[in-house]
């Protein structure tokens, strides 16, 4: 089983800060189980609905660059 142990939320910033939004989600969702705090549970979830809502926003534009060139 692939796990990780996810680290305290103070060092879940500081990596998010030096890796950025992409890399960071990236880096945690190859792994199949993780543990640790829940503080950091939390953190990590935060961060997720952050990049789905980029992902999503990308979309959005993309299409409304489309439908502007049609």
């Amino acid at each position: 089983m692939n796990k990780c142990y996810l680290p305290n939320v103070e060092n879940l910033q500081k990596e998010f800060d030096s890796v950025g939004l992409d890399l960071f989600i990236k880096r945690y969702r190859k792994y199949e189980c993780l543990v640790g705090p829940s503080e950091s549970f939390r953190f990590l979830e935060k961060k997720q609905k952050e990049y789905e809502l980029q992902s999503i926003q990308v979309v959005d534009k993309g299409q409304k660059e489309k439908t502007i060139e049609s």
